[in-house]
This record gives C-alpha cells, sequence and structure tokens, in this order.
C-alpha cells in the first residue's frame, strides 16, 4: 500500500476514529485501526469496541492500493506530532508502515490478526439536520442515567413516528423529550425505534453538529445497529436492551392545575444561590400562587438558608407549594436555552414539567419529580 496526502488531512480523519478505539481492548487487534487505500481516498475503520463502529473517508493520491491495520492510540499520537500542512507519504511493505514527511520518517509495525469487520448497518429511514440532531442529544442527554446496574437508563430512546425524529431519556427522577423533522425516505416505512447508549451518542452528534444532512438508520431486525452517516463518516451503534425500559408517555400528566412563567436566568440564579448555602443536596422549596410573587426557599430551619422571591410573567390555576432537588433543577434550566420557562404542576407528588412558553411540541420538555418535605424544610413566610 502507497499512497500521499497532507498532515492535516490524516490528523482530522484520526480525531473522529481515533477515540473510538477501546481503551481496555478485549484482543490485541481491538486496539488497531484499518487503513485501507482505494481508488482516491482512503478510508479509517475503527471497529474493535463492539458497541460501536466508525468509519471515515478522505481524499488521498493512492499509488498503491492495499489495507493495513496499525495501533490505534499509537497513531493517534503520532498524528498529533505531524508538523500542520505537509505532505505525507505512508508506505505499508513487510509488516511496517512507514510514515514520511519533510526529512523525518516514522516506523510502526502492523497488527497481523484479522480485523474485525464493520457492523451491519440497517436500512436508512430519513434525514436531519446535523445542528438539529446535536442539540437534540444534548439537552436530552441531561437526563441519562448514570447508574451502572440499570445499564437501559444510560441509553437515548430514538424513535421515527411520521415526519418527526423523537428523542428522550431518564434517569427515574426526571425525563426530558425532544423532537426534530426528518425528511423521510421510505415514505409508509412503519414508526420504529431502539435505545442508544447516551454517551456514546453524545459524542457522535457532536461529531455531526456541522454536517448539513445526517442520514438515520433504525435497525429492522436483530444484530442490526442504530447508525448515523454524513457524507465523509458513518457511525454505527449497538443498541441496548430495551424490553424493559419506562414507558415515558405515561409520565406526563394529560392536564396542569398551576402554571407559572418566570425569567429563567433570574430563577438560575436563586437557585444557585440556594445551592452556594446549603448544599447539593437540600432541597429548594417554591411557593406558587396567583396575584403574588413566586418564593424559592432554600436550607434548614435551623441552619443556614435562602429566601427569594420572583416576579412571576403570570400565574394561573391554584396555590402550590412543592420541593425540588437543586440539582435536577438546575440541569432543566439550563438545557432549555429559553428567556423564560413555563412550570407547570398538578400536586406536590407529581411531576413538574418545565418548557419554553407557548413553544411547538418538538421543543424540549423537561420532565421533573419533586421530593418530600421535610418538617424542618423553610417556611416561605
Amino acid at each position: 500500500m502507497k499512497l500521499t496526502l497532507t498532515t492535516e488531512t490524516l490528523t482530522d480523519a484520526l480525531r473522529l476514529v481515533g477515540r473510538r478505539v477501546p481503551a481496555r481492548p478485549t484482543e490485541p487487534i481491538a486496539a488497531g485501526l484499518q487503513l485501507t487505500a482505494d481508488g482516491q481516498q482512503l478510508t479509517l475503520t475503527a471497529s474493535g469496541d463492539p458497541t460501536i463502529g466508525v468509519r471515515t473517508a478522505v481524499p488521498a493520491a493512492v499509488h498503491l492500493a492495499g489495507t493495513a491495520v496499525l495501533p490505534g492510540r499509537m497513531l493517534t499520537a503520532i498524528a498529533r506530532t505531524l508538523p500542520p500542512k505537509a505532505p505525507l507519504d505512508i508506505t505499508v511493505d513487510t509488516g511496517i508502515a512507514n510514515f514520511a514527511f519533510g526529512a523525518s520518517s516514522v516506523c510502526v509495525p502492523l497488527l497481523d490478526a484479522d480485523y474485525p469487520a464493520m457492523p451491519d448497518l440497517p436500512r436508512t429511514v430519513g434525514t436531519v439536520s446535523g445542528r438539529d440532531f446535536a442539540a437534540a442529544v444534548n439537552q436530552v442527554a441531561v437526563t441519562v442515567g448514570t447508574d451502572d446496574t440499570l445499564p437501559m437508563l444510560g441509553g437515548i430512546r430514538v424513535e421515527l413516528a411520521g415526519h418527526e425524529l423523537r428523542l428522550s431519556s431518564t434517569d427515574r427522577h426526571r425525563a426530558s423529550f425532544r423532537s426534530i423533522p426528518i425528511e423521510r425516505t421510505a415514505r409508509r416505512a412503519p414508526s420504529q425505534l431502539c435505545l442508544v447508549p447516551g454517551k456514546a451518542l453524545r459524542a457522535t452528534a457532536a461529531d455531526v453538529r456541522h454536517a448539513e444532512t445526517v442520514t438515520i438508520g433504525l435497525p429492522t431486525a436483530e444484530g442490526q445497529r442504530f447508525s448515523v452517516s454524513t457524507p465523509g463518516m458513518t457511525v454505527a451503534h449497538t443498541p441496548l436492551e430495551a424490553t424493559h425500559y419506562p414507558d415515558l408517555g405515561k409520565l406526563t400528566p394529560k392536564s396542569f392545575a398551576t402554571t407559572a412563567v418566570l425569567d429563567r436566568m433570574a430563577l438560575v440564579e436563586v437557585v444557585r444561590r440556594a445551592v452556594a448555602v446549603s448544599g447539593d443536596y437540600v432541597p429548594v422549596c417554591l411557593t406558587i400562587q396567583p396575584g403574588a410573587p413566586v418564593v424559592i426557599a432554600g436550607g434548614s430551619r435551623f441552619e443556614a438558608r435562602t429566601r427569594d422571591e420572583l416576579e412571576a410573567r403570570s400565574v394561573k390555576g391554584e396555590p402550590i407549594r412543592l420541593a425540588l432537588s437543586p440539582t435536577y433543577l438546575l440541569g432543566g434550566l439550563r438545557a432549555l436555552k429559553s428567556r423564560t420557562v413555563q412550570l407547570s404542576l398538578t400536586r406536590p407528588d407529581r411531576p413538574v414539567l418545565l418548557h419554553t412558553p407557548d413553544s411547538d411540541r418538538g421543543a424540549l420538555r423537561y420532565l421533573v419529580m419533586p421530593v418530600r418535605q421535610h418538617s424542618d424544610a423553610p417556611t416561605p413566610n
């Protein structure tokens, strides 16, 4: 195998595939990256991790076609030391890959075992905006679970429904929902869904955020993956087992007894102040009633505490008082990004819905469960 490309081109390609090389491979060959030179391009494949496979192609002047597998982390580390925008000649012969640039060269031994094949890709279901996809994934990733004993809660649920791609997640204490439009490639395809590892999907979303269009593939048969593709890259994720995943649709109340619209950043600052005084684990108590400011109290009646009043843009419905985790409340407020936030409530023991007022049904909806109010909780007065 022999080819020429620029150092910058190789470095950019390795930035996409290099971090998918497993840190603790089950066998030595899994720590490799496969380089394939053919036609007028170099294809780099990272499929040693059984949970994810990545393939990207970059332009190159191929003098002799071929395939080689090199140590992935070593190759990525070498690329970081290469001079920018310099011609790079890659030659593979007799078990050695030689990287020559200017008056310098680096020799890397090849891995000689059979490299794992790229996972089977599903049929594509449509295309979405890379910017919209990345924003939606980042917003619902806030509520992805981190409990290793419940791996399914570490996933983001991706569902094709009509002309929408719906994303949702939950960690049992809160949940988030977001939809984005999708241009269907199969008009009569049935609704499909799968559960994708949240951390890996967030990394993929970051890689495709600047793409004008992103092609989505959803598995329809056992062994297929969830795929995200752009013209220069394909990522295949192994779905999580979703048989016992919670039915998140049942969590959202059908109607609300109370709604309050507040300045989002003002509420963020108030909750942050309560955390500074009392810590992350002490609930904040909200008292909401029509015709009066919203009272946010933090801390304990017998220890350090805070009390703030916020003028609401509007309050409708019945008076209500409830307690929320400040960490979970801040997570939802920061994910929304809007100027104002609407809190929709039913009872002190039912989920609170945070969303942007008058937003369309595809915008972020964030549910958070209230916590029990202790007897020493601060009073609103």
